[in-house]
């Protein structure tokens, strides 16, 4: 079964698990937002364990940087 993306209640936090990535990145699914990790979605910065045990995260900050969020140093125009 394939996961969906989940956007979190509230803010995002700071450090994104699998769901919260995908779904910040705009993805549907983990397994698509899993795919272009590497290419399009940088690696996560932390990664270990294999099969169930897995554990992934990536910072806010370094899928702002793939997305081209320029993290309001715009703020003229608002």
């Amino acid at each position: 079964m394939t996961k969906h993306a989940v956007i979190p209640a509230g803010c995002w936090p700071a450090v994104l698990r699998d769901e919260h990535a995908a779904a910040y990145a705009g993805e549907k699914t983990v397994d698509a937002f899993i795919s272009r990790v590497g290419t399009v979605w940088p690696r996560p910065f932390i990664e270990t364990g294999a099969g169930k045990g897995r554990f992934r995260a990536w910072r806010k900050i370094d899928l702002d940087k793939a997305i081209g969020v320029n993290d309001g140093a715009d703020l003229e125009a608002w």
